[in-house]
This record gives C-alpha cells, structure tokens and sequence, in this order.
C-alpha cells in the first residue's frame, strides 16, 4: 500500500492537533518586523498588532522559500523514502510558496503539487477534508487524490468579516476614501475567495455583532454547506462573546459543534484583530 504524506504551509493555521492527527509536515512562511524576519508560527500573532501599534506600520508576509521546502521534503524523504507527497499549497496567486514548492520538487521524486485556491481556515478545510479522504480510500493514486483536492478546493466557502479595515487600509487593500466611507456609514464589508483571490464582497451595515448574525445567515442561504466541514473562528482578540454569539447561531441552523481555527500572523497582518471567518465545504 502506498503511503501518502501530506504537506502545506504554515498559512493554512492548521491547529497542533490536527498536524498531530493526521501526520501533516507543515513549510513555513514569513513575517517581517521591521529588519527581523520570523517563520510564522514562532512568536505570538500579538507581536504583529504590538508592532503596528508602535510603528504605524504593517509586518510584511512572504511565502516559503524553496529551501523551506526541501528542508521539510528531506525529513520526510529520511523517514518515508518511498512515500508519496501531496503538497496542498496556500493560493499560488497570493504569495511564492507554489512556485517555490514547485523548484524545491525539482530535485524528489514522488512530490505531487495541487494548489488549494484557498488560505488560513479555507485551506484547514481543504487538507483536512483530504487526509479523511486517503484515510477512507487508502489504495487511491496519487491522481486521484490531486483530483480530490481540485474538486474539494472549488467547493470550499470562506467568509471573512474584519471588524476593521485599518489594516486592509495600512496594506493598501483598500483606499482611504473607502476606509473613511466605510467608517463613517459604518460599513463592514465581508472578504471572500474567488479563484485563489480575496475580494471584497457584501457589505453589511451597523454593530459588529449584527454583521456578524448577518454573515452567519447569509452563509447558509447562500451555501449548501457538509455540516462535517464546518470550522469557525479569527484573528486575536475576536471577543469570546462573538465566538458564543457564533456556536449559538449555527446551533439554530441545525449545526452543532463546529470546528475551530485562530488566524495565525499571516492573515492577521491583513485582517487585523478580532476578525471573524466562517468555512466550509458544499455538498457535492
């Protein structure tokens, strides 16, 4: 039976247990801070907002580097040498880490790249939804997997409701005269994927908590979404009373314990604090 190792980047948030879980080899991305330069997920998603706070300006994000990749390829290679690898990639049209993933490839064998389309809690969905898949389907081919991915990856919803558009503004994701509209009508305009990219959607108007009820019922009229594919959560500093205010609504959609992610630096450097998403993936 072949074996298959799955691997992503840091970017997805995927949570300790569910690498555990499922075996996962994580790449990592980056984040700088002023002249140091980080791998996400080795210092607290706070030092971003702190680093803001005091500078005024954002952390820069970057992708993984083809030595990030060939790093993690080895251990594997030295652990499962005849393994195949699914590299389920953070979405090629947002950062370098497919092509990158793509050079490292060059010099393995058995490495099969399929880009997600998707990032953060959208990209969880994604590999998690296919380490059940190789789990039930043990003896699929590595085609078939891929095939998996892309069919998975164009179903996968993801919503995400910034509680401000400061920091969209500050990475000049949107313009000044839409930052002060929005705050002055008070606007919280929704971010979506749409193939690989995100884009601004609706946009919803008044409290946070009532936009946030508003995503929250738009997202199951809109979606036909497999309750087992449900994951909710943030950035930093989303209030726990948001996060009961969100179980709470999606038990009265018939959707009983949700998943969670937290947003790791790299989408809060864009989201900023107390963001909220919502993901799944749609019936086929």
């Amino acid at each position: 039976m072949t074996k298959f190792i799955i691997t992503t980047e840091s970017g997805s948030d995927l949570s300790p247990e569910l690498i555990e879980r499922y075996n996962i080899y994580v790449i990592p991305m980056h984040v700088t801070m002023g002249s140091e330069t980080f791998d996400d997920g080795s210092f607290d998603v706070e030092d971003v907002y702190r680093f803001y706070d005091k500078t005024g300006t954002l952390p820069k994000t970057s992708g993984s580097t083809p030595q990030d990749n060939s790093i993690v390829f080895e251990r594997i290679v030295a652990k499962y040498p005849e393994a195949h690898i699914i590299h389920i990639a953070y979405s090629a049209v947002t950062t370098v880490s497919y092509n990158s993933c793509n050079i490292a490839a060059q010099d393995f064998k058995n490495i099969h790249l399929v880009d997600s389309k998707n990032v953060s809690g959208g990209l969880t969905a994604v590999v998690v939804a296919t380490a059940k898949f190789i789990e039930k389907n043990p003896d699929s081919t590595p085609e078939e997997i891929v095939a998996f991915v892309e069919d998975v990856r164009e179903r996968t919803r993801f919503v995400f409701l910034p509680q401000s558009l400061l920091y969209l503004k500050a990475g000049g994701r949107v313009s000044n005269v839409a930052y002060l509209g929005a705050s002055l009508l008070n606007l919280h305009p929704t971010i979506i994927l749409k193939d690989g990219y995100l884009v601004a959607s609706k946009k919803y108007r008044g409290s946070f908590e009532r936009c946030l009820k508003n995503t929250i019922k738009d997202f199951f009229k809109n979606y036909d979404i497999d309750p087992d594919t449900l994951i909710i959560g943030g950035t930093k500093r989303l209030s726990e009373d948001h996060k009961k205010l969100a179980v709470s609504l999606l038990q009265e959609h018939g959707f009983e314990n949700p998943a969670s992610f937290t947003a790791g630096a790299v989408i809060s450097s864009h989201g900023g604090p107390g963001a909220f998403g919502i993901i799944g993936i749609e019936k086929s």
